[in-house]
C-alpha cells in the first residue's frame, strides 16, 4: 500500500522534482558512504589521542590535588605539634577571663595568621574533651560536635592520622586529626581544618576541552567532587532546528550525555569485558587516600576534532544539493522567510529571551500578525519591569542595605567578650541573654544562605524567646510541641520569628487578664509539612483579619513572611491565619518535604 502511494506521488509529481530526486540520490548517496568509511578510520585515531590526552589532564590535576592535600596536611601537622598552642589549651585557670586572655593572646594569632596566609582556609576549630566557654570560632568543646555526622565518621576510621571528609552534594571540605602533644598530658584534642571546596578540586577545572565529565570517589564510591561541561558545551554551539525544539521542552532538562556514577561504573564493567561503548572512559589514581579520578567523554563530542573532513564531505554534498534545488527553493524562500522569523522569534520567546525587537513592514496577514506579537511582547516586557522586577531589586537592595549594617565576626566578637565579663561578673541573667542573642543571630544570618533545617530554625526561636522573656520578666509562657520527625528537613531562614514578634507585640503584650501563652507546633503528613504560632491574647478584628497579608496593611513582617514562602516554593504554600477577637491567633505556614542531604 504504501509503495503504491510513493509510486503514484512520483508519477504525479512536476519533471523539476523528479530531476532533483533522481540527482540528489545519485550525486550523494556515494560521497555519504566514502565519507562514513573516512570518518570510521578518523574516529578511531582520534579516540586513542583523546585517551591520551585525557590521561595527561587526570595526571596533573590529581597532582595538584595531592599537593594541596599535602600543604592542608603539613599547617594541621604544625598546629596539632605547636607546644605554645598546646601549653594554652591544657593549661589551668583562676577564671574565665584569664583563660579568655590566653586564648587572645596565643591561639588567635597562630590560627589568624594560617588563614591570612592561606586564604582558601575557611575555619580552624579545636575541640577539647572537657567542658568550656566557646571561644569564637577557634576553640569550643568536643561535647557541642560529638552529634554530628562527620564527628561519627572520624571516630570510625582506623589508624590515619588525618582524616579528610568530604562532602560533594554540599560542597564541603576538611579534615579532622588529633592533638598528640595533648594526648601526652592525657587531655583529648580534635583539630578541625575547613578548606575552600572548589579550590582543593581547582586542578580539575584546568582540563581544556568540550563535553566532558569526571568524577572523584573515595574507596567507599562516594562522590567527592563531579564535574562535566555538557550544559556550557550546549550553550556554546549553534543550535539546529531540533535542538531548539528539544531545548524548549522545559527549563532544568539533563543532558542526556550526562552519565549518573552508578551508569558510569557500569558503563566500565562493560567496556573491560571488551563491549562496544559510545563513552570514552579514562580512570586514574587521586594519589590521596585510595581516591580515584574518573573521566568521560561521549564519542559523539569527538566529531568535531574531524570537522574540517566532515566540512570537506558535506559540503560537496550541500552544492550537488544546493545546485538542484536553489531554483525551486528561492520562490518558496520569499514566501514563507516572514514566516519562519516570526517562529525563530517565538522560540527565542520560549527560551527565556524577551529583549527581542520583531517588526515588519509587510501589508499582508503575515506583516500583521509580527506586528501583533511584537506589541505584545513589548507589553509584557514593560510590565515585567515595572510590576516584577522592580520589586525584586527594591527588595534585594533593603536586605542588602540591612546586612551590609552587620559585621558577623565583630558582633559574634563582641558578644563573646560581654559573655565573658558577664561570667566573670557572676551576672548569669546577661550571660544567658547574650549567649541567645549570639545564637539568634549566628542561625538568622546563616553564611549568607537563605535556607537551613527546621531543628535550626526552632533553636533560632529558642534563642528569641530566651531574650523576649527576659525583656517581659517571664510574664507569659512558652510551649513547644514539634514532632521531632520534622527536624532534618529544610525550611527558610527566619520564618517563625516574624510571626512569633507579631504574637508577643499585638497579642500577648495587649492582654490586661489571665497569663499568656505562646505555642509553637511542627507536624507533617504524607506531603506538607506544617508549622504553627498560637497564641491566647487579644486576637485581631475580622475586618483587618481579612486584608493582613495585603499590600496596603502594615503588617509588613508577616506579609513578608507569606511573599517568600509563596516566591520560593510556589503559589500553592502559604501563610494562614486563623483569630478570634478575645481568645487570640493561630498562624500556620505549610512547606513541602525537602530533606537537608
Amino acid at each position: 500500500m504504501m509503495k503504491n502511494k510513493i509510486k503514484n506521488w512520483f508519477g504525479n509529481a512536476k519533471i523539476q522534482k523528479k530531476i532533483m530526486i533522481i540527482y540528489i540520490c545519485i550525486g550523494t548517496i556515494p560521497i555519504l558512504l566514502l565519507g562514513l568509511f573516512a570518518l570510521s578510520q578518523e574516529r578511531k585515531t582520534l579516540m586513542e589521542r583523546e585517551r591520551r590526552n585525557i590521561e595527561d589532564s587526570l595526571s596533573q590535576g590529581a597532582s595538584q590535588l595531592k599537593s594541596q592535600i599535602l600543604v592542608y596536611n603539613n599547617l594541621s601537622d604544625y598546629i596539632a605539634f605547636n607546644q605554645p598552642i598546646s601549653d594554652v589549651l591544657i593549661g589551668d585557670y583562676d577564671d574565665i577571663f584569664s583563660m579568655y586572655e590566653q586564648y587572645t593572646a596565643t591561639v588567635d594569632p597562630v590560627l589568624s595568621s594560617l588563614k591570612y596566609f592561606n586564604p582558601n582556609i575557611n575555619q580552624i576549630t579545636i575541640y577539647l574533651d572537657e567542658d568550656i566557654v566557646k571561644h569564637d570560632t577557634t576553640v569550643d568543646s568536643l561535647h557541642n560536635i560529638e552529634g554530628e555526622k562527620w564527628y561519627r565518621e572520624y571516630k570510625d576510621s582506623v589508624n590515619q592520622k588525618v582524616k579528610w571528609i568530604i562532602d560533594g552534594k554540599e560542597k564541603t571540605s576538611f579534615s579532622a586529626r588529633t592533638m598528640p602533644i595533648m594526648e601526652q598530658n592525657k587531655q583529648k584534642g580534635i583539630l578541625y581544618l575547613d578548606v575552600n571546596y572548589d579550590t582543593l578540586f581547582s586542578g580539575f577545572d584546568d582540563i581544556s576541552r568540550d563535553g566532558y565529565g569526571l568524577y572523584v570517589v573515595d574507596k567507599a564510591g562516594n562522590v567527592l567532587f563531579e564535574k562535566d561541561t555538557f550544559d556550557q558545551n550546549n550553550e556554546n554551539k549553534a543550535a539546529t532546528k531540533k535542538d531548539r525544539r528539544d531545548q524548549s521542552t522545559k527549563n532544568g532538562t539533563v543532558d542526556k550525555s550526562r552519565l549518573s556514577l552508578k551508569k558510569l561504573k557500569e558503563k566500565m564493567a562493560d567496556q573491560a569485558k571488551g563491549k562496544r561503548s559510545n563513552y570514552l572512559i579514562v580512570s586514574a589514581d587521586a594519589g590521596v587516600d585510595d581516591w580515584q579520578v574518573i573521566a568521560y567523554q561521549p564519542q559523539k563530542m569527538m566529531a568535531r576534532e574531524v570537522q574540517t573532513l566532515v566540512v570537506l564531505i558535506f559540503g560537496i554534498i550541500a552544492i550537488c544539493i544546493i545546485t538542484s534545488v536553489v531554483a525551486s527553493k528561492a520562490f518558496s524562500r520569499f514566501v514563507v522567510r516572514d514566516i519562519e522569523r516570526l517562529r525563530d522569534n517565538m522560540q527565542a520567546v520560549e527560551e527565556g529571551n524577551m529583549e527581542l525587537t520583531v517588526t515588519s513592514d509587510a501589508k499582508d496577514e503575515v506583516g500583521s500578525l509580527i506586528r501583533g506579537f511584537g506589541s505584545m511582547l513589548g507589553e509584557i516586557n514593560r510590565l515585567i519591569h515595572e510590576v516584577y522586577e522592580s520589586k525584586l531589586t527594591q527588595r534585594k537592595s533593603e536586605m542588602t542595605a540591612l546586612q551590609a549594617q552587620i559585621n558577623p565576626h565583630f558582633l559574634y566578637n563582641s558578644l563573646s567578650l560581654i559573655n565573658w565579663k558577664a561570667l566573670e561578673a557572676g551576672q548569669q541573667d546577661i550571660s544567658k541573654i547574650t549567649l541567645a542573642l549570639s545564637s539568634f543571630y549566628r542561625t538568622s544570618l546563616n553564611r549568607g544562605k537563605n535556607v537551613l533545617t527546621i531543628e535550626k530554625e526552632i533553636e533560632n526561636m529558642k534563642s528569641y524567646l530566651e531574650i523576649q522573656l527576659c525583656m517581659h520578666d517571664n510574664d507569659f509562657d512558652v510551649i513547644m510541641d514539634i514532632d521531632e520527625e520534622i527536624l532534618p528537613y529544610q525550611t527558610l531562614n527566619l520564618l517563625l520569628q516574624p510571626l512569633v514578634e507579631n504574637a508577643i507585640d499585638h497579642g500577648i503584650d495587649l492582654k490586661e487578664e489571665g497569663r499568656g501563652y505562646i505555642k509553637i507546633i511542627g507536624r507533617k503528613d504524607d506531603h506538607n509539612i506544617y508549622l504553627t504560632v498560637e497564641d491566647n491574647g487579644v486576637g485581631i478584628e475580622p475586618e483587618i483579619l481579612s486584608s493582613i497579608l495585603e499590600f496596603k496593611t502594615k503588617g509588613y513582617g508577616v506579609r513578608n513572611v507569606n511573599q517568600r514562602v509563596q516566591l520560593y516554593y510556589g503559589e500553592e504554600y502559604c501563610l494562614r491565619i486563623e483569630s478570634e477577637v478575645g481568645k487570640g491567633t493561630r498562624c500556620t505556614i505549610n512547606i513541602p518535604q525537602v530533606m537537608k542531604v
